[in-house]
């Protein structure tokens, strides 16, 4: 797959508009994932107050969390763990490197961890010469095919079975075609890396400030294998995701695997505080806390944006999302893709990167209604619009704005669309409008009966 960058958002979804087989295993795996949802919050008791509580932890702890962050150090630091300060993805790569240095790592196995994609760790620890394995089954897959995940919680979503099979062929020599087949293959394979593991890398759903306990979420048993087996355990954490209290961890899980996956409770929850004890039988002998800050001080200090960082990375808003529908994860060009993914990469990258991602959005509110959190992902939208509308001219949102403000200049245009309207079709063969030739060359929109406004005038009546 060709290197893609939030640079080329438009071009990248372009082409992922033109694959229909990736539209159709979307469709599929959306469909079923916002299925699930429906039936679990249907027989949630109570699921907004749930929500509620939820949401208001999350934002407590962004309130407080330089004291929360300094009580998670000072309480992990007291059950025998490291706690590291990261500001940067290249600090973070040279902490973890050292770690696996230190620790003579030949082989390393990695439960599902966005931040580590985010800082680019498994290459950095190959060029120091360790073996890294994905051990999630989807993180699994797109390590073979040498592509990113393309989803938070299913980072496989967009290979079909078939392809799976036909990677495991090439990759592995391993050949299976259904479901359970290939699973039962991933098993066998992996279950190698992890009993000759050094050491284990993970992620971290979120950490207790008050006992210092990190907290993994998982539903395959590979995070369990990869801090259990290995001499050390070292698990990556962006700063925000720090709950005060355990009550605050518990509100939190009670939404995130139902609105995540549509279960009651994820088959694994692990709270690890420290490494093993003495007399312990298993567990890392040695922890490590990597906690990650990569631009989210200053997400955190701006008021008009912070409320991006109260994701708890359940993916819902992907999964109802019409544009992640249509072209996917990759297509971002970004670790982080969908409505939440286009906020994050937007504030934890540089703005000549990402400026088209906010406008990659039809604002139709489906996220925010679907955020268990009720994140308001148009307002923070139209926020970051504003922000790279007032750093550059575009010609195209110069013209709508003008005519917002213009109501006779408005039904003069929205009158001359209707005339061109029959006619789309020759516009790919006009010379000069190079903007709607390549709008109209993409689809052929339905006749323009009456006016929008005409239509929901008479609504109102």
């Amino acid at each position: 797959m060709d290197a893609m960058t939030p640079a080329r958002f438009r071009e990248q979804s372009r082409a992922a508009c033109r694959d229909a087989n990736l539209r159709a295993v979307l469709d599929h795996a959306t469909r079923y994932f916002i299925g699930k949802r429906s039936a679990s919050l249907e027989a949630f008791p109570g699921r907004e107050e749930h929500f509620a509580r939820a949401r208001a932890a999350r934002l407590r702890s962004l309130a407080r969390l330089p004291d929360l962050l300094e009580e998670l150090e000072a309480s992990a630091t007291a059950a025998g763990t490291v706690v590291h300060w990261a500001a940067d993805a290249a600090e973070a790569r040279a902490i973890v490197v050292g770690i696996a240095r230190q620790a003579q790592a030949k082989v390393i196995v990695k439960g599902k961890s966005m931040v580590t994609e985010e800082i680019a760790l498994n290459p950095a620890l190959e060029a120091a010469g360790a073996e890294v394995w994905e051990t999630d089954l989807g993180e699994f897959i797109v390590q073979l095919a040498g592509e990113p995940p393309s989803h938070i919680i299913a980072p496989a979503v967009h290979k079909s079975r078939q392809d799976v099979a036909e990677l495991f062929a090439e990759k592995l020599g391993l050949h299976g075609q259904s479901i359970p087949e290939l699973t039962l293959l991933a098993r066998r394979a992996l279950r190698e890396k992890f009993l000759a593991a050094d050491m284990g890398v993970t992620g971290a759903n979120m950490a207790v400030a008050e006992t210092g306990s990190v907290i993994l979420v998982e539903n395959e048993g590979n995070i369990r294998m990869s801090t259990t087996c290995p001499r050390v355990h070292v698990a990556l954490m962006s700063l925000e995701k720090v709950a005060a209290t355990m009550e605050d961890a518990a509100d939190l899980l009670r939404v995130l695997p139902r609105s995540a996956t549509g279960q009651k409770m994820s088959s694994y929850v692990s709270v690890l505080t420290g490494p093993r004890r003495e007399g312990e039988t298993d567990g890392a002998q040695e922890m490590h806390l990597v906690i990650l800050d990569n631009g989210r001080s200053q997400v955190l200090a701006d008021p008009a944006l912070r409320e991006a960082l109260a994701c708890i990375r359940c993916g819902a808003c992907l999964n109802v999302c019409p544009v992640y529908q249509t072209i996917g994860g990759h297509a971002y060009g970004s670790v982080y893709s969908g409505p939440i993914g286009a906020l994050l990469s937007s504030l934890l990258l540089p703005q000549d990167q990402t400026r088209d991602l906010p406008f990659g959005c039809t604002l139709c509110g489906a996220c925010a209604r679907t955020c268990p959190l009720s994140i308001n992902h148009p307002k923070l939208m139209l926020a970051l619009r504003q922000r790279v509308a007032s750093g550059r001219a575009n010609p195209f949102s110069a013209a709508h704005s003008m005519l917002a403000r213009h109501p006779l200049a408005y039904r003069a245009a929205v009158a001359a669309a209707r005339a061109v309207d029959p006619h789309l079709d020759l516009l790919p063969r006009l010379p000069g409008l190079p903007g709607l030739a390549e709008f109209a060359a993409a689809r052929k929109p339905p006749e323009l009966k009456a006016p929008f406004r005409a239509r929901r005038n008479k609504e109102r009546q």
